[in-house]
């Protein structure tokens, strides 16, 4: 085959590439006008549960910096998306403990969530803390059944959120057994209602505003482990469209449905994205549909370059001021991974693998086995 036939080919085939994109993009806006002419309109959840501070990908999921790079994406895809959480956010790393969970607030107004719940290990730095926590954060922290000792609410039990017109009522209830979740000393005088008396409640009032649509954020898990669930508050409350769960740490790839309520929930760590596109034709609900989209699918992306240049901020912030309190360097601990070497450890970590084999004494730095534990000397 000549050279210039070869040329040929790789132009035909290029151009073929080119008008499949511009046909894939005409297809989309010509879905999109005929959506408009009948009067149908897409509204995109985008939620969290659980991530416990796991902002870096090495600690199991996608981490915030692609995490958010998705999130670019799909508000790109569609304006009329919203960023919520189900709580248990600012626990459970290192890098959330060391601020006291202000990092993890500093990520997600970052990220420009607009709610989020309460969830049980929000607790965990007392209760004084998580008021001030609320205060740092840009979006409303929510919880429609916590009460301080004096009988009063802190949290607000819902917003009124509209979008496209579309008038959206979110709420929050969290586990009354936070009360067994958390250090006795850090729910001092703190009071639970049951979750679906409050629910039931909170959807009345909702209702008397004439929302098109109401969400509940439900930091109570779809198991019976504890003494609540979100299945029974579906079964039990009548007229929330969506409950949007944590807790339980469960994947729910297409949701489950109960009754007229679509549950959702997205696991843990950042290992997904959950996603729920609602269509309305004039301001009734016409289809909900739920998907996740999970760390596999985003090993190809880029870390969003806001999320990582304030990650790493933070993460020297923390080293400065650990270094200060204990005048030596902070430990890490690395579990090797099928196809590690020392040299690409160190690497990761501004190390050198001599100086890393040093520290744990290492007679024969080129074996190393997955599943074994290195201590990096994390300056």
């Amino acid at each position: 085959m000549s050279f210039t036939y070869k040329k040929k080919i790789r132009l035909i085939l290029f151009v073929i590439f080119i008008l499949s994109i511009f046909s894939l993009n005409n297809k989309t806006f010509a879905e999109e006008n005929r959506m408009k002419k009948i009067g149908i309109r897409k509204i995109t959840i985008l939620h969290t549960t659980d991530m416990h501070g796991r902002i870096l990908e090495e600690d199991g999921g996608m981490g915030l910096g692609k995490l958010n790079t998705k999130i670019v994406q799909m508000k790109k895809e569609n304006p009329n998306t919203i960023l919520l959480d189900v709580g248990d956010a600012i626990q459970g790393s290192e890098i959330a403990k060391d601020s006291k969970g202000e990092s993890i607030i500093k990520l997600m107004n970052a990220m420009k969530y607009d709610v989020m719940a309460v969830g049980n290990h929000e607790f965990d730095y007392g209760y004084r803390r998580l008021l001030e926590i609320k205060d740092m954060a840009n979006f409303p922290m929510i919880s429609g059944n916590i009460s301080n000792e004096y009988g009063k609410k802190d949290f607000k039990p819902y917003i009124i959120k509209e979008v496209d017109g579309i008038k959206i009522g979110i709420f929050s209830v969290i586990t009354p057994d936070t009360q067994y979740a958390t250090s006795p000393k850090n729910i001092e005088g703190i009071t639970f209602l049951d979750p679906t008396i409050a629910s039931r409640e909170i959807v009345r009032q909702l209702k008397d505003k004439e929302v098109d649509m109401i969400v509940g954020l439900t930091h109570i898990g779809i198991s019976k482990r504890g003494n609540y669930s979100s299945i029974d508050i579906a079964k039990n409350v009548k007229g929330i469209d969506i409950i949007v769960d944590g807790h339980s740490h469960k994947e729910l790839d297409k949701g489950l449905k109960v009754g007229d309520t679509l549950i959702v929930q997205s696991g843990k760590y950042t290992e997904n994205l959950g996603i729920v596109d609602i269509k309305f034709l004039g301001s009734r609900i016409i289809s909900k549909k739920a998907r996740l989209f999970g760390k596999d699918e985003a090993v190809e992306l880029e870390e969003d370059k806001e999320i990582k240049k304030l990650i790493d901020e933070i993460i020297e912030e923390n080293k400065q001021k650990s270094a200060e309190v204990t005048g030596k360097p902070r430990e890490k601990t690395y579990i090797v991974k099928p196809g590690d070497v020392l040299f690409r450890i160190g690497k990761k970590y501004s190390v050198g693998w001599s100086e890393i084999a040093k520290y744990n004494g290492m007679k024969n730095p080129n074996k190393i086995y997955p599943g074994d534990r290195i201590k990096i000397p994390v300056k």
